[in-house]
């Protein structure tokens, strides 16, 4: 009905409606019905509620009552799940109008009111009365009564016709699926082959199938000549039965098929077929033929370049084939954009059913992942889509379909999406419009235009800024603005400002391809428009966008397009402008204990945040967004590496490397460079700028980790080294100097008690002057004789002499040494395998549990705590970490705690030489003694390798 509504008037629909009832089929039941009813009868038993018209319509629920005798009204409304279809209602208008001229009475008047899912009919009956009514309606019923068998007879006629119709209309339905079916099996076995002789193969294997073919043949010549000709069963000695043409721009050729028996059909499933077999035999050709171009692009371009300095008189043909190798690429980079579309689309899909999977165990993490899977698939599409409408642009110029539309709802539902990226970005954000705005436009051009320059405000508009959209009428044309306080258009961009691939000098911590305003300018040309960008006074800028009412083509009396419904589809999000991004210096911390603490220089957001991610299971992370940004951040964290991007803004990655270690102080400290840039020249640029690996994008997770922990273990190394040399230049020091102070210490140790005794019992009283010099004396030569012990130790003479020791034993003995200085303090020990044994020197592992858990006391102070923790064997290796309550090691402050002498201690409280040795013994051992972070707080480390074969409990 809404095809007759779309080709017919309405009066032409209710003259169809009225002559419905002409037909055999309602002419019979009119017979029986008038012979048994009178008009209002009639017209019940096909209007009520399951009479014969609500049977035939079953989504209509019609309710019939009866005024008076003349007088009746029906409702008909449609059941819910339908559309409404005013061309039905039409229909029935007209025959029930004209349903009593069938008893032999004037037409009925019929007036019709639309109500809630349908429309009312008040039917007026003609009231005839008088005697040549009574013998009009007697020689009807006479008449009807009469010819009733006939007409009977008549209809079962007409209907065993219109079965037998249907019947042989089955038979050709049936076929055509036979075909169809054919078809398709045949199109999904030969799609996407790309050898032609296979396609032909595919397709013969199809077609054998179908019965009553005793043979099938397909011979082709392409262009070059090839003759390629396929068989299938054995054909008999005679001409084929059926055949059909295949022709293509590559190839042309007959398909053949002998039938043993009648196949209906036949011909028609070969027609179906020789389209199919063409494209798919031109698809493979054209791909051999886009293969041996590929091969040969690179040396028709040189070639190309190489006529140019032939000679200058050529230059004119030059230009016009170097313009030809130029749409050639853009053809090119097309179809490659195009295969980029299926994968994306396969992503696209699979995220929900992900999603959904995820929703039934939530992983944070995952789900972050998939997120992150989603946006960046949905921000390459938009790309794809970007570089398309480019090409395009480039090689047949914009393509737009103007239809009528409301540019103040459509503008206001762009803006409502926008509001939110705006607000995360820290943003103000508002927009003006009148109430209506009616007029013409492509509804997805004119969405890529603002949003386009939308994203750019929100952009490049720092926090605090305003973003500013506004909808104007200027007579027959259409102004939109987009305004911001961002940063700016210099000079030289605004002499470029619509050409492909022009950026400003500084565009800040956000990267782009240079495309958009190109493609905006495109798209606004498309429509006739105009569009213009200008500085604005106090900062920021200003593009308009003038654009006509109505398509030209409209204007000049084409008929009207039927408008469109609208929704938003580009999405902040696919311009990563969706969330406010992660801002430089933000930390991230490991769950557990960090192996080191990394600094991350990544311009783009999402990766940066990515990189961050994957890192900081194990170690600590400090994100910077720029390269500047990152210098003024090494100072307060005092990173042990850096990971950095090359192409940022403010200061790109090869100036960091080369002042990384300055800043750090850390000369061992290594850099990594992690970029999308990988050809020689650059590589060898960064490694000579300071960096000591070259990574490129898209990296694995996996190698990135392995490289870090490389990365760190060669600076483990190298730190070892550098306190070997320090170590052995101080031994060598020390132990002349420890022997000369301990043989004095000695004497004066030796001499104070008989010296003592030998005072009198007066002067030995304590408090007594002369007793405390005397204790004076001995403290200072203990305090000598310690020193000159600690001197010695630094020979490294000892030998280990590893034993497995019960890490229990180890700690207990530490305690009970440290018992003094844990006098004052709660200490508390958790220790997941106590019984567990460990290979090790035990007294001199003692020694430094003993020393770090006295310094942590000192740090915690009186009332403060101090913990020893052990977890369980890893990777073969013994870790015990030792904190406190105090204020902990300042950054700049823990590599110089491990050098000789260094004390953060009063003057005469210690030497400055515990740690250093400490660490001595841990690289003795094989192991490290460090600082690391957990839970924000700083802790000693004390990590021993163990041997290869596990060590027994």
């Amino acid at each position: 009905m809404a095809n007759v509504e779309a080709t017919f008037s309405d009066e032409e629909i209710i003259e169809i409606g009225a002559a419905g009832l002409k037909s055999p089929l309602v002419r019979s039941f009119v017979v029986v019905g008038r012979s048994l009813l009178s008009a209002t009868g009639f017209y019940r038993w096909l209007l009520s509620s399951g009479g014969l018209g609500n049977q035939l319509f079953t989504n209509i629920v019609p309710r019939y009552r009866e005024l008076t005798p003349q007088q009746v009204t029906v409702e008909m409304r449609l059941a819910p799940g339908y559309e409404p279809c005013p061309a039905f209602f039409k229909f029935a208008l007209g025959g029930l109008q004209g349903l009593p001229a069938l008893l032999g009475m004037r037409s009925a008047t019929v007036d019709m009111y639309e109500i809630e899912r349908g429309v009312r009919f008040d039917i007026s009956l003609p009231e005839e009365r008088g005697v040549r009514a009574r013998i009009r309606r007697w020689a009807s019923s006479r008449r009807d009564v009469k010819h009733a068998a006939a007409e009977l007879e008549d209809a079962m006629t007409a209907l065993e016709r219109r079965y037998a119709e249907l019947d042989a209309a089955r038979q050709s339905i049936e076929q055509q699926r036979i075909a169809l079916d054919t078809a398709y099996k045949v199109g999904h076995r030969i799609w996407g082959d790309l050898e032609p002789t296979a396609v032909v193969q595919a397709a013969l294997d199809e077609l054998q199938g179908v019965t009553s073919l005793d043979a099938i043949r397909i011979e082709v010549t392409t262009d070059a000549s090839a003759v390629i000709d396929a068989r299938r069963g054995t054909a008999p000695g005679r001409a084929a039965d059926v055949s059909t043409p295949v022709r293509g721009s590559h190839a042309t050729g007959q398909i053949e098929a002998w039938i043993s028996s009648n196949l209906p059909g036949a011909q028609a499933l070969l027609e179906l077929v020789g389209p199919t077999v063409s494209l798919a035999l031109n698809n493979a050709l054209a791909y051999q033929e886009l293969r041996t171009y590929q091969r040969g692009l690179e040396t028709l371009v040189e070639e190309r370049t190489a006529e140019l300095t032939l000679a200058r008189d050529e230059l004119a043909g030059t230009v016009i084939q170097l313009r030809e190798a130029q749409g050639v690429r853009e053809r090119f980079f097309a179809h490659v954009n195009h295969e980029f579309r299926a994968p994306l689309s396969l992503i696209s899909l699979a995220v929900p059913e992900l999603e959904a999977r995820l929703a039934e165990a939530p992983d944070a993490r995952s789900t972050q992942a998939l997120t992150t899977v989603a946006s960046q698939s949905r921000k390459l599409l938009r790309l794809v889509d970007e570089q398309l409408l480019a090409a395009q642009g480039a090689e047949i110029g914009m393509k737009v379909a103007p239809v009528p539309l409301d540019f103040a709802r459509m503008v206001g539902e762009i803006a409502d999406v926008w509001r939110p990226a705006a607000t995360a970005a820290g943003l103000g954000f508002s927009w003006h419009a009148p109430p209506t705005v009616e007029g013409m436009a492509d509804p997805d051009a004119l969405e890529r235009i603002i949003t386009n320059l939308l994203s750019n405000a929100i952009k490049y508009t720092p926090v605090g800024g305003e973003v500013e959209l506004v909808l104007e009428e200027q007579g027959e044309a259409v102004v939109i603005a987009v305004r911001d306080r961002g940063i700016g258009l210099d000079d030289e961009l605004l002499e470029r400002l619509f050409s492909r691939y022009a950026r400003g000098k500084d565009v800040g911590d956000r990267q782009g391809t240079g495309l958009g305003l190109a493609l905006v300018k495109q798209l606004v040309d498309a429509h006739h428009g105009s569009v213009t960008g200008a500085r604005r006074a106090g900062g920021g800028s200003e593009f308009r966008i003038v654009l006509p009412r109505l398509a030209p083509a409209v204007a000049q009396g084409a008929p009207v397009p039927a408008k469109r419904a609208f929704a938003p589809r580009l999405r902040p999000e696919d311009y990563d402008v969706a969330t406010r991004a992660l801002e430089s210096g933000h930390v991230m911390t490991p769950p557990g204990t960090s192996l080191g603490t990394i600094l991350v220089a990544e311009d783009d957001p999402r990766l940066a945040a990515r990189i961050a991610t994957v890192l900081a299971d194990d170690y600590k992370v400090i994100i910077a967004r720029d390269g500047r940004a990152a210098l003024e951040l090494v100072a307060p964290h005092q990173p042990h590496l850096l990971v950095t991007d090359i192409e940022m803004p403010h200061m790109d990655g090869l100036e960091l490397a080369a002042r990384f270690r300055e800043a750090s102080r850390d000369r061992v400290a290594p850099v990594l460079i992690l970029s999308a840039i990988g050809d020689l020249s650059t590589r060898v640029a960064g490694l000579e700028a300071g960096a000591v690996d070259y990574m490129v994008k898209p990296f694995d997770p996996r190698e990135l980790k392995a490289r870090v922990r490389a990365q760190f273990r060669m600076r483990d190394l190298a730190v070892r080294l550098h306190r070997a040399e320090q170590l052995s230049a101080l031994a060598t020091l020390s132990t002349g100097l420890a022997h000369e102070l301990r043989n004095p210490a000695n004497g004066v140790v030796n001499a104070v008690g008989p010296l003592t005794q030998m005072l009198p019992p007066a002067l030995r009283e304590p408090g007594a002057p002369t007793a405390q010099l005397l204790d004076v004396i001995r403290t200072c030569a203990d305090q000598i004789g310690a020193l000159s012990r600690h001197l010695l130790d630094f020979r490294g003479e000892v030998e280990l002499a590893p034993r497995d020791t019960p890490l229990g034993d180890l700690v207990d003995r530490a305690l009970i040494l440290s018992q003094g200085a844990l006098s004052r303090v709660k200490i508390e020990t958790l220790l997941a395998e106590p019984s567990r044994r460990i290979h090790c020197a035990p007294a001199l592992v003692t020694q430094v549990l003993t020393n770090l858990i006295e310094n942590a006391a000192h740090a915690a102070g009186p009332g403060g705590w101090v913990k020893v923790t052990a977890p369980p064997l890893h990777d073969q290796r013994f870790v015990v970490e030792v904190s406190d309550s105090g204020p902990g090691v300042p950054v700049d402050l823990r590599e110089r705690i491990f050098e000789p002498f260094f004390t953060t201690k009063a003057p005469g409280v210690g030497t400055g030489l515990g740690l250093p040795l400490a660490r001595d013994v841990a690289h003795r051992h094989g192991g490290v003694l460090e600082i690391r972070e957990r839970d924000g707080q700083s802790c000693f480390v004390l990590e021993l390798p163990q041997p290869g074969k596990e060590a027994s409990r």
